[in-house]
């Protein structure tokens, strides 16, 4: 029997977001942050508005959104300048994540008084970029030709996926420290970076080459095929645990698939943008639905915003200097640094597992507090982060890039 009640929030969500969307395009302010900001409103506002939209509905829409924008960026990756800026894209892979994540932590130890374990923990919640919000913000600019020339979109795009990965990584590992056999072990956990990663890329160069055999006239089988497989990546990312490998998959098998359908590939991804038009409602309304302000403990939120304020300034200059000593203009590497900045699908995901652990395994007082604390951060990095991020990306892409013509 369908569910009428949640049927009709999630018809709620919708309109709202599109509503929201469309207000703040037309304040020359990036369609997501209004959308964003609507499913937050809906969550918060008196009356329970959303309390019947099942929580597997959210889930399931939420991951096939993010499926169809990754495999749009795979789409429009550039191969031959992925390769040719590999050190620099290494280096923006993992150095702010881990300078952020320390950060975070020291911050943290001496503002809240968090254990080296917890503090660390946080770390890795707020460190974790949002490809929700990189990825479609990054393939606007690329679709006008900002940045193309030197690969600036496809650099930034592709280090999102194994940005995630390192954070994740690095949560897993700190729950295991902190729980035991709750997490997934540290034996695990350590491993854990270097098989997501394989896993990710394997079964992305797998299935981008099973969509690839499709012949130039299927144009339609090729979309169903690709769109089904990207799906599947990002479900199966999801229930093993390795999102950030799910990610990853996805935005590969379309790179693949891209590389091996060369022009061709025109009508897939004209499909998948005009399925994005709609998805991205969906996504950025749910990723903001998602965010309660009822577990905010308004003592840490000073504290909150000092520790994001410092983690993010040690996050975009090591974000500058990873992507130095190229061809890239002082412009273009402050753009890299604040195309860095926004948070929202990691920390909605994780951000209050460390509270729940801790109140399943009735761990006290002292434990139930620090997890409020990740919690209380992890939200606030979602309100701030998200839209100044999009912001920022949106309004010095175009005065900071080059423009290709043709």
């Amino acid at each position: 029997m369908v569910d009428i009640d949640g049927v009709v929030d999630l018809l709620l969500l919708f309109g709202v977001a599109a509503i929201g969307g469309w207000s703040a395009k037309g304040l020359r302010i990036p369609p997501l942050v209004g959308m964003l900001f609507a499913g937050l409103l809906l969550q918060n506002l008196p009356g329970k508005l959303l309390d019947d939209l099942p929580e597997s509905w959210s889930v399931a829409l939420r991951l096939f959104a993010l499926s169809i924008i990754l495999l749009r960026a795979g789409l429009g990756l550039d191969l031959a300048a992925l390769r040719r800026l590999q050190a620099a894209f290494l280096r923006l892979a993992f150095l702010p994540n881990l300078a952020e994540a320390a950060t975070v932590a020291v911050v943290a130890g001496i503002l809240l008084d968090m254990p080296a374990s917890w503090a660390l923990l946080l770390g890795f919640v707020v460190a974790a970029v949002s490809p929700a919000v990189v990825v479609p913000s990054l393939l606007e600019l690329q679709s006008q030709g900002y940045g193309v020339s030197k690969g600036i979109p496809t650099m930034v795009l592709a280090a999102a996926s194994f940005d995630d990965v390192l954070s994740i990584t690095g949560f897993g590992l700190t729950i295991s420290l902190i729980f035991g056999d709750q997490g997934d072990g540290v034996t695990m956990s350590i491993l854990r970076a270097p098989l997501e990663l394989g896993l990710g890329l394997g079964a992305g160069v797998l299935a981008g080459g099973v969509a690839a055999v499709v012949p130039n006239n299927l144009q339609y089988v090729r979309g169903i095929i690709l769109a089904t497989l990207g799906l599947g990546g990002v479900v199966g990312g999801w229930i093993l645990g390795f999102t950030g490998g799910g990610s990853l998959a996805a935005m590969t098998m379309g790179a693949v698939a891209g590389q091996a359908w060369k022009s061709s590939a025109a009508p897939v991804a004209i499909a998948l943008s005009r399925a994005w038009s709609i998805a991205q409602i969906a996504l950025f309304g749910l990723i903001g639905a998602a965010v309660s302000l009822d577990v905010v403990e308004r003592s840490y939120i000073i504290s909150g915003l000092v520790i994001l304020a410092v983690g993010l300034a040690v996050r975009v200059a090591v974000s500058y200097l990873s992507v130095g000593g190229g061809t890239f203009s002082q412009r273009e590497r402050f753009f890299v640094a604040l195309a860095w900045i926004p948070k929202a699908t990691v920390q909605a995901a994780i951000g209050a597992l460390a509270l729940d652990l801790a109140r399943q395994q009735e761990a006290g007082r002292a434990a139930i507090t620090y997890g409020t604390q990740v919690v209380t951060i992890a939200v606030l990095a979602i309100i701030v982060t998200a839209p100044i991020g999009a912001l920022a990306i949106a309004k010095t892409g175009p005065r900071w890039l080059q423009r290709s013509t043709g």
